[in-house]
């Protein structure tokens, strides 16, 4: 499973862990609209770790 299974509306009530800004899905990772950070997504499940960023 890859981010574009991932509906933009499941991503409104998740924010950044570290700039607590949105959040966008981009390909396979999540990418965040404040400080560019990207996550990625393991299994088809977002970790959204600050240690874990790509």
């Amino acid at each position: 499973m890859s981010a574009e299974s991932l509906p933009a509306t499941d991503l409104r009530w998740v924010v950044c862990p570290v700039c607590h800004q949105r959040l966008e899905s981009v390909g396979d990772i999540i990418s965040c609209q404040g400080c560019r950070r990207r996550y990625p997504i393991l299994d088809g499940i977002p970790v959204l770790l600050a240690d874990r960023v790509l």
